[in-house]
């Protein structure tokens, strides 16, 4: 027999009990070991030991070739442990790879979910085949091959030097060989060339094992077109917004096993998850579940799932499940996956708008911790401001009230992170991205232009977007309803000091929104009353189509006004309802059934109005048409009368543009005194009689604006009026 001791020495004499200090070492070690089991199996075969499975001979010291003897599975053949110090030196170098209890290295971690010797030892030979190209030509003399070939080692060849050191029992290849064993799930190559279940089957690390083997961070694979790994935050840098949820999670994220995270969409749940993994050191993949339903077939879906077990696993990943809408459409791969995770990675976390039924999860319910992500307040916004610009390396300019944007743009913490992403991008891709501090510096008109662009909503049919072109000096109010309408804006503009500095958030669980009604004749400017407030504010306005919502079928109405509302949640939308007595008339008392359902209607639109956090703004002609419990409802009731004659001349002034050629003699003030008309019909008059005038060339006469006016006044009830201009003309103004 051979002096085993004398290799062993040669190989490991200087080994120590420390830990591995890096992953180099410890893969220097592993492969020593591989050189020194193949040394012994050839330095053994040369004395045709009876316990040797082949014949091993040297040409050179890095040529080997081996003449295999005996079958594979020769039951006569059964070696005894040949040297107990190479089986310590074995289990030592296992202990090495460990420190306090904890993994040292990306191997160490993924060695550390292997239970079967066989799946163990395979691994370092599929990663001494990866390191080193010498390993293939040695396995290829194994197989009986030439210098020039080589091959990955096999499940056969993985027992057979598994052999050299262990007895028969401890060399089990049922691990290897099994299509359920966590090795041939997640860390080997199938290749459908060769014999699945055989002993032939060869051993070749997955991509995304060496991937994660050379740079100790995970990667995708099969999982990359569906998921992605998110970029760990610097937590000990990091201002964490939403502070008592997140203090929640990191409190349960390392004990419970299924974490299931609801709340509304972009509201923070994936940032939350992130901070609390990242103070653990560990990274985040997040999956989009109905796209990984849509995009593979249930093979390459079962990849992907083994996918996720490594990262879960191997890599201590949080596994994000993100469910988009409602499950129930996919939720066959969710609950398969949802199994799978359960009972072989550390935590995994669920992401849905609401919390996840029974009959989806199965009898697992009773395990999952769930915690509820809540809105955040103006005081989270504004941190997440400050965050987000603070990771793109931009600063905000001295026009920017942080308090004041926040009460006018409720933002999702996902959407404020998006928009100063967008930000980012403009400013590199136009070329403004300097190193100085001023170059990145953003305005508050730039930030309110791409809050407006990354809010924007499809309302489908239901609703037209209204241009908002027109400011305090085009708007001819009394002063009573100019200041009310301060008011308003003031109201939307500080909302959150009220509701958050001076605490009546706690005061008011819904209602928070702003209600505005719009009341008086027909064109005295009710629409561009809500124009202005949408400029003043620089908040985007949509007029809500009735004849769309509206609908002669029991509960329709009802499912059309909630999908406007809906649509609109966090677009910081002003909705417009014109004419909004044909949807909130007054609530009578129930005499037949039409009455109840109308009544039901009108509850149901001012419900959505109160839970709504934007602007609402109603426009209506008779305001008697309202009952007391609408009024009280509404947070402003604003008259828009038919103008004096002072607010007449400042209309007919403002009316025609500087380059309009409106003859001298024609005096404004005449217009005013004779012709009692609102602000619709008096630009509806202006432009009339400019048509006539540019149809004979010529400036625009009094003639022109005399049959302009008798027509818009013959529209409004008001017969003869031409005639009466005509004397007033020429009695004077007098």
């Amino acid at each position: 027999m051979i002096d085993q001791s004398e290799i062993v020495e040669l190989y490991f004499g200087d080994m120590n009990d420390e830990p591995f200090v890096s992953i180099l070492d410890q893969r220097a070690a592993w492969l020593s070991f591989v050189d020194m089991i193949l040394l012994l199996m050839a330095k053994e075969a040369e004395t045709n030991s009876p316990t040797v499975y082949g014949r091993v001979s040297f040409y050179n010291k890095d040529a080997l070739t081996v003449d295999i003897l005996g079958p594979a599975g020769d039951e006569t053949f059964d070696p005894k442990l040949m040297s107990p110090q190479i089986y310590d030196v074995y289990e030592a170098l296992k202990e090495k790879g460990y420190k306090d209890g904890e993994p040292v290295s990306p191997l160490s971690l993924i060695l550390s979910n292997i239970w079967s010797n066989a799946e163990y030892f395979g691994v370092i030979l599929a990663m001494a085949y990866s390191s080193n190209g010498k390993y293939g030509h040695m396995f290829s003399r194994l197989y009986g091959g030439n210098d020039e070939e080589s091959m990955a080692p096999t499940v056969g060849l993985c027992c057979d030097l598994m052999r050299f050191f262990f007895n028969t029992a401890m060399a089990d290849p049922s691990q290897l060989l099994s299509p359920e064993s966590y090795g041939r799930r997640c860390l080997f190559v199938e290749d459908d060339t060769m014999a699945r279940s055989g002993m032939n089957s060869p051993l070749i690390l997955r991509p995304l094992v060496l991937a994660f083997l050379g740079s100790g961070e995970p990667a995708l694979s099969a999982l990359a077109p569906c998921a992605r790994i998110m970029v760990p935050p610097d937590v000990a840098n990091e201002t964490i917004c939403l502070k008592d949820t997140y203090e929640e999670l990191l409190s349960v994220i390392d004990k419970s096993r299924v974490i299931e995270l609801s709340g509304s969409e972009g509201g923070g749940r994936r940032y939350l998850l992130s901070c609390a993994a990242a103070s653990q050191g560990r990274y985040v993949v997040t999956v989009d579940m109905k796209l990984l339903a849509e995009l593979f077939l249930y093979e390459r879906q079962k990849e992907c799932i083994d996918e996720l077990v490594f990262l879960g696993s191997s890599c201590k990943c949080v596994i994000y499940l993100w469910c988009q809408g409602d499950p129930t459409g996919y939720a066959g791969i969710l609950r398969e996956t949802f199994f799978v995770l359960t009972n072989q990675v550390p935590t995994t976390c669920i992401g849905t708008s609401k919390p996840i039924t029974d009959n989806i999860l199965g009898g697992l319910c009773d395990s999952v911790f769930r915690i509820k992500i809540p809105d955040t307040t103006s005081h989270d916004q504004e941190l997440l401001w400050q965050v987000a610009a603070k990771k793109h390396a931009l600063a905000f300019a001295k026009d920017v009230n942080l308090s004041v944007m926040v009460s006018k743009y409720v933002m999702s913490p996902g959407r404020i992170f998006e928009t100063m992403s967008n930000l980012s991008d403009i400013i590199e891709k136009t070329g403004t991205s300097q190193k100085s501090k001023k170059a990145n510096m953003i305005e508050e008109k730039t930030i309110e232009e791409q809050i407006r662009r990354s809010c924007s909503v499809q309302f489908g049919d239901a609703a037209t977007r209204l241009g908002s072109p027109f400011t305090w000096d085009d708007l001819m109010i009394s002063p009573e309803s100019e200041k009310l309408l301060h008011m308003a804006a003031d109201r939307v503009r500080y909302r959150s000091t009220v509701n958050e500095d001076f605490g009546f958030a706690k005061k008011l669980p819904y209602g928070r929104g702003v209600a505005i009604v719009f009341y008086g004749p027909p064109g005295t400017g009710k629409t561009m009353a809500a124009q202005v407030l949408a400029n003043e504010l620089g908040l985007d306005i949509y007029r809500i189509d009735l004849s769309q919502v509206s609908s002669k079928y029991i509960g329709e109405t009802e499912k059309n006004l909630g999908a406007v509302f809906d649509a609109a949640k966090n677009s910081n939308a002003i909705l417009f309802f014109d004419e909004a007595d044909s949807l909130f008339a007054k609530r009578t008392s129930v005499s037949s059934s039409n009455d109840k359902y109308a009544n039901a209607e009108t509850s149901y639109l001012l419900q959505k109005i109160e839970e709504y956090t934007g602007v609402s703004v109603l426009a209506t002609n008779n305001m008697q048409n309202f009952d007391a419990a609408f009024k009280r409802r509404m947070t402003y009731l604003i008259p828009v009368e038919s103008p004096d004659e002072n607010t007449r001349v400042r209309l007919w002034e403002s009316v025609f543009p500087p380059e309009a050629p409106l003859d001298p003699l024609v005096d404004l003030r005449i217009l005013a005194r004779v012709g009692e008309l609102t602000g619709s019909n008096i630009k509806s008059a202006a432009v009339s009689a400019s048509y006539m005038a540019a149809a004979e060339g010529r400036a625009i006469k009094w003639d022109d604006l005399i049959k302009a006016v008798d027509l818009e006044g013959s529209k409004a009830g008001a017969i003869g009026l031409g005639n009466r201009l005509r004397e007033a003309i020429l009695t004077g103004i007098d």
